[in-house]
């Protein structure tokens, strides 16, 4: 079993693909904080190459540890289905507020915007300069969903991305077929609205218009259908920003744009390079702008939204309840027994073997109740799920013959059998005889060769 014990408190979000629960984790010390409980819907357990992308791309997020990165505790699965535990963000996503802003006919302050963009664009450059630890190889991770529902703002003014693991799973599970497009239309970067392969550059046009949103209050590529975002986005026109709010300086205008050229070569190349023009911007005119300023800029959302912070729990919720019931099923993966600690306390398996353009393998992985990726073709056979008194599983790969102490494995000594006490005492009465005519040394061949 897990360490700590999850209790449903409210649910905060639903998707396509998952819900997210606020939860109440206590720990076997009886220590309490609340953490959010992202739940797979079961459905899409259906499919298996879904489930292997998401559990690899589970496991890379739990590498990711920075301050505007939501930080991701474990990685759990119930009889039904799969968890991400993670760090709970009381606050609310940029979504949230782009929408009651766009009903007050407001837009964010100039100086604001360039500072959660900044906010932004840090997490994303620790992401994609991210390598392994053993090799030292750039895992090349890329967010490919930088959009407003994953930017989250806390009461406390704390700017963090999140869904860095199941956004890429997500787009690999949609994009099935070469030049097939899925996704959020909107915030498509023109390469990948083509069906090509992105890299961290496909972030920063969508960071681009993430500020181009916040600086008019205005969606950038936003058609009648699906179709005609998708065409709008390959065609990368963007209105000008100034004309549209005159505190703009063409200075930060240019800086939006380059991040939003349609060409990758003449867009930002890195996170840190946009970052460091947007703080250069705010240098240059000595505006001065901090945490505190966003704090006081939410405070009434806060006031208008007290469900978002504190939700009134309902006990007689039956939905909520049968949640409850799953929650206390669920166990860390890599939980070899019921005593066992859970993944995010053991060292992870190297990342070396990462492609960003592909997904993880899955060889050696045991997931509980799904076997390794199959070598041959047809979808993975369910693996039993250990009953007490049964032999753990096995997570190291070892062969088993050595684990069993078989005789004739390599690397195992086995101990010799305790010598069979001899029925007759004529051979001690030798052996003493032996000892005081020729010593010890005598006595001790006789022992080991005699009798």
């Amino acid at each position: 079993m897990s360490a700590e014990r999850y209790r449903p408190l409210f649910k905060l979000d639903a998707g396509g693909m998952a819900e997210v629960y606020v939860a109440e984790a206590e720990s076997m010390a009886g220590f309490k904080k609340k953490v959010a409980i992202k739940r797979i819907l079961p459905s899409l357990l259906k499919d298996d190459r879904f489930v292997r992308m998401f559990l690899d791309e589970a496991r890379l997020s739990l590498h990711l540890s920075h301050a505007n990165i939501v930080t991701v505790f474990d990685i759990g699965k119930s009889s039904s289905t799969y968890f991400i535990v993670m760090e709970y963000v009381e606050g609310v996503n940029l979504k949230t507020i782009l929408q009651e802003f766009s009903r007050r006919r407001m837009t964010f302050p100039v100086q604001l915007t360039v500072w959660i963009i900044n906010e932004v664009l840090k997490g994303l450059d620790y992401a994609h300069r991210l390598r392994d630890n053993e090799t030292n190889r750039l895992l090349g991770i890329v967010h490919r969903d930088i959009s407003p529902p994953n930017i989250l703002l806390s009461w406390n003014g704390e700017i963090k991305l999140t869904d860095f693991g199941l956004a890429k799973a997500s787009t690999q599970l949609e994009s099935t077929d070469p030049g097939v497009v899925k996704g959020k239309f909107s915030y498509l970067s023109p390469e990948a609205a083509s069906g090509l392969e992105v890299d961290a550059r496909a972030d920063l046009f969508a960071v681009g218009i993430l500020a181009y949103e916040m600086l008019t209050g205005r969606r950038l590529f936003l058609g009648e259908s699906d179709y005609q975002t998708v065409q709008m986005v390959r065609a990368a026109e963007v209105p000008s920003i100034t004309a549209q709010n005159p505190e703009v300086t063409p200075e930060l205008e240019n800086i939006v744009r380059r991040s939003l050229a349609r060409d990758v070569e003449h867009r930002y190349q890195s996170a840190s390079d946009m970052a460091d023009d947007l703080l250069g911007f705010l240098f240059s005119r000595s505006l001065k702008v901090s945490a505190r300023d966003l704090t006081e800029l939410i405070a009434d959302l806060k006031k208008k939204h007290p469900a978002t912070l504190q939700p009134k729990v309902d006990e007689s919720n039956v939905i909520l309840k049968l949640i409850e019931d799953e929650f206390a099923d669920i166990r860390s993966l890599g939980d070899e027994d019921d005593s066992g600690p859970p993944t995010g306390s053991q060292p992870l398996t190297s990342l070396s073997g990462y492609d960003p353009s592909a997904p993880l393998a899955l060889d050696g992985f045991d997931a509980g109740d799904l076997s390794p990726a199959p070598s041959g073709p047809g979808e993975a056979e369910p693996t039993p799920v250990p009953t007490p008194g049964s032999a753990p599983m096995r997570m190291d790969g070892a062969d088993e013959s050595h684990s069993r102490g078989k005789p004739g494995s390599s690397g195992v000594k086995q101990a010799p059998p305790p010598p069979k006490p001899s029925a007759s005492p004529l051979p001690w009465v030798a052996a003493l005889l032996l000892v005081l005519a020729a010593g010890g040394g005598a006595f001790y061949w006789f022992v080991l060769h005699g009798g």
